[in-house]
């Protein structure tokens, strides 16, 4: 289980909710280990997750039946008891069908599962989806919001308080006859939750760190006098790839290579991100192809003890403001007085996986800096840009332990040097 049931249950406590309402992807994976299809394909609100506050209640999951129903089995197993699956309601006019005379729902188009060839042997697998269909076609919910309504229910919660990560679909459930219930925009409550760590979520986070790196030595070895950025990039992404992640970026200054290709004596960055399972590797590495100056060597080395101090640091209990502001400091006094930004961050299902500003006080605890706590996962991210002069960057991953911190990834925080 991916879910930190007991941290989730103690936040729910805290900003007095009753249950949890997912919509977003990361979040419907995070409260039921089951990824949507779909979300992989950009759609919105075919999936939703609901977790009561009451321990004795069901959790629910809702997906589509046609598409979603087979994932169940090996692909992306769920441990929710309660799962809700629509039909396929687009190509059918209310007027076709009957009303729910309780709850105003329109009677579901049929789902029985997709055919079976008479006389055909079946997997066992086959017979799996062809029984899930079975079991589920007398109780298909109309429309996902149908299934939503439904699950909520069942769970006791239809005049409860929820957290949800889009307050959209409060306003549906009012209109669909749940008058009574409401909510507070919880996305920073979710990721406020999503802090501390699973060992589940930390065998995945350790998987995603030893790919991502790969794939950054892998673009470290593209890199000569002359290389495009393409070569490089593909160099990482093919890395990533063959080690079953994802590669989402990598990037070297915001907006490319600064002279179209890499020439010698200009410092660069790599910075990355990928996926295994959903959860990130994050990574930063400086470069040059050929002799590093004085000025470089003095500044990387100043970096790599800014970042010495700041492991030494690494405990529960010690803030991010304290991380940054030290870290700084020890970077500033060690030969590199120009420097001025440190950013440490959680990190797991979003690059950036602890509160953040949203609007106008959307978050109920209303503060963005936090403390450490053991298992949580986080990088200490180090970039730095001069235009005209080149960048350098200092970036690993760590979980904190009770006395101090785990590396995932290699620490290697040492300027590279390149043959030019």
């Amino acid at each position: 289980m991916l879910l930190n049931k007991e941290r989730a249950y103690a936040v729910m406590d805290k900003y007095g909710l009753d249950g949890l309402v997912a919509k977003e992807a990361i979040n419907v994976y995070y409260l039921t280990d089951y990824w949507d299809l779909f979300s992989s394909g950009g759609w919105s609100f075919n999936s939703y997750a609901v977790l009561p506050r009451d321990e004795n209640a069901p959790a629910g999951l809702v997906i589509n039946a046609a598409i979603n129903a087979e994932r169940l089995s090996e692909v992306t197993p769920t441990w929710v008891p309660n799962v809700v699956m629509f039909s396929d309601y687009s190509g059918r006019s209310t007027a076709d069908s009957g009303v729910d005379p309780e709850t105003g729902e329109p009677e579901p188009a049929e789902w029985n599962g997709w055919p079976i060839r008479d006389g055909a042997p079946l997997t066992p697998l086959e017979q799996t989806w062809a029984e899930r269909s079975k079991n589920h076609a007398p109780r298909m919910a109309a429309t996902p919001a149908w299934g939503l309504r439904r699950i909520l229910k069942d769970a006791g919660l239809e005049n409860a308080k929820v957290g949800t990560d889009d307050p959209r679909i409060i306003g549906w459930m009012n209109n669909m006859g749940m008058p009574g219930i409401s909510a507070v925009e919880a996305t920073n409550i979710f990721r406020e939750i999503r802090m501390v760590k699973t060992e589940a979520e930390i065998d995945l986070m350790r998987k995603a760190a030893v790919i991502n790196e790969a794939g950054v030595e892998a673009a470290l070895g593209a890199v000569h006098a002359g290389a495009h950025w393409d070569d490089i990039e593909r160099a990482y992404f093919t890395e990533v790839s063959k080690r079953d992640g994802k590669g989402r970026y990598i990037v070297t200054t915001l907006g490319g290579l600064p002279h179209g290709k890499v020439v010698p004596g200009e410092s660069l960055f790599l910075d990355s991100l990928a996926e295994y399972d959903h959860y990130l590797g994050d990574i930063g590495r400086t470069l040059i192809v050929g002799d590093p100056s004085e000025e470089l060597v003095r500044r990387a080395k100043a970096m790599e003890t800014g970042w010495e101090a700041a492991l030494e640091m690494i405990r529960p209990g010690i803030t991010r403001s304290t991380l940054m502001e030290k870290t700084v400091d020890v970077i500033q006094k060690s030969g590199f007085p120009e420097y001025f930004y440190v950013s440490p961050h959680s990190l797991g299902l979003e690059h950036t996986d602890n509160p953040l500003p949203l609007g106008d006080d959307v978050y109920a605890g209303g503060e963005f800096d936090f403390a450490l706590e053991e298992n949580m996962v986080i990088n200490i991210d180090m970039p730095y840009f001069e235009l005209g002069w080149g960048t350098l960057h200092l970036e690993d991953t760590i979980r904190v332990t009770k006395t101090g911190f785990e590396a995932l990834t290699s620490n290697e925080s040492r300027l590279r040097i390149i043959d030019a």
